[in-house]
């Protein structure tokens, strides 16, 4: 993770980019976003803004909430099954500000904060225009703007460090709010879902691939995981002959109870602290 700072500056020393002058097809936002997610993004005439902020976010070593995205609306469902959308008024610098010109309901454009002033918003944005006479989502360059909170329809809020809404668990053992909504984070489940069923699918599918029939059998007494929603004690025991083999020193296994005893509700918050939000999957190592 980076900070705030550390992200508005890489956007700062964007200001002044313009796709006119760009000598290269596409736009230099576009052809990196290519490299990962195929040619077209790099070619000319692709709208750039949100590939601008998934940009400026990874030359600091982020993405945005659920990944990279270059379709807004998706950026914000993503966001939202996160928990990682803010209410307007309560805008940082260095939210993702996603806007509606036309009152449709559909985003059209999105950039930095830059700084909340209550009634409007400082911003950089890119693929805007320098004024309002030009075309706001679609100008073709990296500006500074104001704009004020009518056409904001979302306000996305990525992962920086110091976040007073930090994902990092205390290790203690104590299965409280703050697992549950980081166990939905990583498992890209919408923070209003139940624990069961929806919340324990997920972790479910991911014990079903991530763990060989031998050793489930072995802990469990079954070959197969039911994908059912049902936090029993097959769900549980999987979990912790995961853990187990999941390439941590021996001295830090765990007894297979099938309870989400002190023991194992610790190691899943060890190996919550070391996934990514929105991978679906657990690790043990960042």
């Amino acid at each position: 993770m980076a900070t705030v700072e550390q992200a508005l500056n890489v956007a700062r020393g964007e200001l002044g980019y313009s796709r006119w002058t760009d000598p290269q097809a596409g736009t230099k936002y576009g052809r990196d976003y290519a490299t990962r997610h195929g040619a077209y993004f790099g070619t000319s005439g692709v709208p750039y803004c949100a590939m601008f902020v998934t940009y400026v976010l990874r030359q600091v070593g982020m993405t945005p909430p659920g990944g990279d995205f270059a379709y807004v609306p998706s950026g914000i469902t993503a966001a939202r099954n996160l928990g990682r959308l803010v209410a307007k008024a309560s805008a940082q610098a260095g939210d993702l500000v996603c806007f509606d010109w036309d009152g449709d309901g559909v985003a059209d454009h999105v950039g930095f904060v830059e700084r909340n002033y209550g009634s409007y918003y400082q911003t950089i944005e890119g693929n805007t225009s320098s004024g309002a006479s030009g075309s706001q989502s679609n100008g073709g360059g990296v500006y500074r703007r104001t704009r004020n909170l009518g056409s904001v329809i979302a306000v996305i809020r990525p992962e920086y460090t110091g976040d007073s809404s930090s994902w990092e668990l205390e290790e203690d053992g104590i299965w409280g709010a703050h697992t549950g909504r980081r166990f939905r984070q990583v498992f890209a489940v919408p923070t209003s879902a139940p624990w069961e069923p929806t919340a324990v699918r997920a972790l479910q599918y991911f014990l079903s691939w991530a763990l060989d029939a031998y050793r489930l059998k072995a802990a469990t007494g079954v070959d197969r995981i039911p994908v059912d929603g049902f936090d029993g004690p097959i769900t549980i025991g999987a979990f912790q002959a995961w853990w187990n083999y999941s390439g941590i020193p021996a001295g830090h296994r765990i007894p297979v109870t099938k309870t989400w005893d002190t023991q194992t509700v610790q190691a899943m918050q060890i190996a919550l602290n070391h996934s990514w939000a929105g991978s679906k999957a657990l690790a043990v190592k960042p």
